[in-house]
């Protein structure tokens, strides 16, 4: 053994000791607490606030049977209020389309079948109005695998018919106060590049007073990004 390695041998020598008596202190009893839970009895209030929302992933992963049966389960046990998911206006939800002369092509097929599986598990919608559809994209910038597009639409008055087509959708399928219950969302997290690029924030912005002015008018929809 040379004589170099012996400091660093010292060294991990008083390392391992140190790490010894940490651990036989804290095994000590001064350190010890002991915690007692019995489930048959309520000593407080519980709190709900936990409970008033629950993220899921895309929307299109919402029309699986197996994903709407665990959570029915889910439900069951717990009770969320309402749920918040990516992707609502994504390509692979079938909502826009144009046809050969540029006139704007609506579906809310797949929407609807969505909503009325949540709506059915006792779950309400918090509507996030995301993504962009590629027919009204200004830009091919993309978000994870499924390829999400952040960017700001083409034409904003075609994304504002849109959202108002959507929402008189909801009033005439669900009724007034159903859809008066709900959340909304303008765009995912517009103050993370990877979310929006930064250009022309007026049209998104103009999705937000086209839902809020819709006949009657709906509650004010908001966004996790403090710069509207």
């Amino acid at each position: 053994m040379s004589r170099k390695s012996l400091p660093i041998l010292a060294c991990l020598a008083c390392l391992f000791a140190f790490a010894a008596a940490a651990a036989a202190q804290s095994g000590s009893g001064s350190n010890t607490r002991e915690i007692t839970i019995d489930l048959s009895r309520v000593e407080g209030p519980h709190s709900r606030v936990p409970l008033m929302v629950v993220g899921a992933g895309r929307a299109n992963e919402g029309l699986r049977a197996d994903w709407q049966q665990q959570l029915g389960e889910v439900q069951k046990d717990i009770g969320f209020r309402y749920i918040r998911m990516h992707g609502l206006l994504h390509d692979d939800m079938g909502v826009y389309s144009e046809d050969s002369t540029g006139h704007p092509l609506y579906n809310f097929q797949y929407i609807d079948a969505l909503y009325d599986a949540l709506l059915s598990l006792k779950i309400r919608p918090f509507v996030e109005l995301g993504f962009m559809p590629a027919k009204l994209a200004s830009g091919d910038k993309t978000i994870f695998w499924w390829k999400g597009n952040v960017t700001p639409p083409r034409d904003p008055a075609k994304w504002s018919g849109l959202i108002h087509a959507l929402i008189a959708h909801w009033r005439e399928r669900y009724g007034e106060e159903e859809i008066e219950s709900w959340y909304y969302e303008v765009w995912n997290e517009p103050d993370l590049s990877g979310f929006f690029t930064r250009r022309r924030w007026r049209p998104s912005r103009r999705s937000v007073l086209h839902a809020a002015w819709a006949d009657p008018p709906l509650p004010s929809p908001t966004s996790t990004s403090r710069s509207l």
